[in-house]
């Protein structure tokens, strides 16, 4: 048995871990993505409640990040850092809000959060299906994150939208 963090993984399971880490790589990506999106809506959003917000969302994510990264080492993998085709990304989806204005940018991020909460759903599932219960309930309290930031979200697209503002 080798040692990965949270308990011993079974040398005939180092198979199936190793699929959940490719999974896991296009998770972070996202989580680091996210993460940026929100650092640039901080800064440029015009209304303090919603540049609060992302605020707090830019330090959530910052968490989620570290704790996706050390859940990969725990088991064998080496995480990413950052990435730069993300943050380049990020800025340019929230500098497209001065033509499209702040709900479609909105409603893309709510989808990819709610993405990202089913794919940590799925992952708790396969972890309880190996018996890893101490992970599967790590990514499931990431699920409930990830939902809890959907559901504000959504309350943030629809007043947009009864609001009638178009740009952050």
């Amino acid at each position: 048995m080798e040692r990965r963090g949270f308990q011993d993984i079974p040398a005939d399971q180092r198979g199936s871990y190793r699929s959940l880490l490719r999974d896991l790589e296009r998770t972070l990506l996202s989580e680091i993505g996210a993460r940026a999106v929100y650092d640039h809506i901080a800064r440029r959003a015009r209304d303090p409640e919603l540049a609060a917000l992302a605020v707090e969302l830019n330090r959530e994510g910052v968490d989620l990040v570290a704790t996706v990264q050390e859940l990969m080492r725990g088991m064998g993998g080496r995480p990413r850092r950052t990435s730069l085709r993300r943050r380049l990304l990020a800025r340019l989806l929230v500098q497209s809000t001065a033509v499209t204005g702040a709900r479609p940018a909105l409603r893309l991020i709510r989808s990819a959060e709610e993405t990202v909460s089913r794919w940590y759903g799925d992952y708790a599932q396969y972890l309880v299906q190996l018996g890893d219960h101490e992970r599967a309930a790590a990514f499931d309290e990431l699920r409930l994150i990830k939902q809890r930031r959907v559901m504000v979200l959504g309350a943030w697209v629809d007043n947009l939208a009864r609001r009638g503002d178009r740009r952050l």
